[in-house]
C-alpha cells in the first residue's frame, strides 16, 4: 500500500519524538564524564537489566497473543532474534540482581502490560516506533562508549540489530487504514513519554552514585 497523508504525519511525528529523545538525561549522561566511573556503568547496567527483563516479556506476550496471520512472520522473526538477550546480559553482569526501584519498575512493566490491551497495529507502535527506536540511539550511542570498558556483547547486538527492527514496524503499518492513525498517534505519544520517564529515571538513580 502506498503511504497516504495519515502514514507521513505519523512517521515525521515520530521523528519528533525522536529527536526529542536524543536530548534526555540518559543520553546526555552517556555523553559525561560520569560514564567513566566504574560505580556509575554498575548502576546503570543493573538499570538496564531491570528495562532489558521486561522488553523480552513484551516481544514475548506480543508473539503469544496474535492470532492474525499478516503480523506471525515479523513477530515470530523479531523473538527469534531478541530471545534470551536479557539472560545474555545478567550473564555479563555476574548474574547480579537487576536494580529495583518502583519508578522504573512501573514504567518498564508499563510496555509489557500494553501487550495484553491493545491490537496488532498499536502494538507494532509501541514495540517498534518507540523501544526498537529508541534502543537503536541509544546502543549507538552507548557501544561506542562501554566497549572501552565492559566485556560484554550486549550493547554490541543491540547497535547492530536495533535499526533493523525498528524497520519492521514500517512494513506492519504500511496496511493499516487512515481512520486508525489519531489512535495510533496516542499511542504513540504515550509510549514515548513512558520510556523517557523511564530513561530519565535510570539517569536519576545512575547519578545518585558519587
Amino acid at each position: 500500500m502506498k503511504k497516504n497523508i495519515s502514514h507521513l504525519s505519523f512517521f515525521q511525528k515520530n521523528k519528533e519524538y525522536i529527536n526529542s529523545y536524543k536530548k534526555n538525561a540518559l543520553m546526555q549522561l552517556m555523553d559525561s564524564k560520569k560514564i567513566e566511573s566504574k560505580k556509575t556503568r554498575i548502576i546503570l547496567m543493573d538499570c538496564i537489566q531491570t528495562l532489558s527483563d521486561y522488553f523480552q516479556k513484551v516481544v514475548m506476550l506480543r508473539n503469544v497473543f496474535n492470532d492474525d496471520p499478516s503480523y506471525t512472520s515479523i513477530t515470530q522473526e523479531h523473538l527469534k532474534e531478541e530471545f534470551f538477550h536479557n539472560v545474555s546480559l545478567m550473564k555479563d553482569r555476574k548474574n547480579r540482581p537487576a536494580l529495583w526501584d518502583p519508578i522504573l519498575e512501573a514504567t518498564s512493566a508499563w510496555f509489557a502490560w500494553k501487550m495484553f490491551t491493545l491490537n496488532n497495529a498499536e502494538k507494532t507502535v509501541l514495540v517498534h516506533f518507540v523501544l526498537e527506536s529508541s534502543g537503536n540511539l541509544f546502543f549507538q550511542k552507548a557501544y561506542k562508549i562501554m566497549r572501552k570498558y565492559e566485556k560484554t556483547n550486549y550493547f554490541k547486538i543491540h547497535s547492530e540489530a536495533d535499526e533493523e527492527h525498528e524497520k519492521m514496524g514500517e512494513e506492519l503499518l504500511n496496511n493499516v487504514s487512515k481512520e486508525n492513525f489519531p489512535r495510533l498517534l496516542k499511542v504513540l505519544q504515550q509510549g514515548w513519554d513512558v520510556m523517557n520517564a523511564a530513561c530519565n529515571r535510570i539517569a536519576e538513580l545512575t547519578n545518585q552514585i558519587q
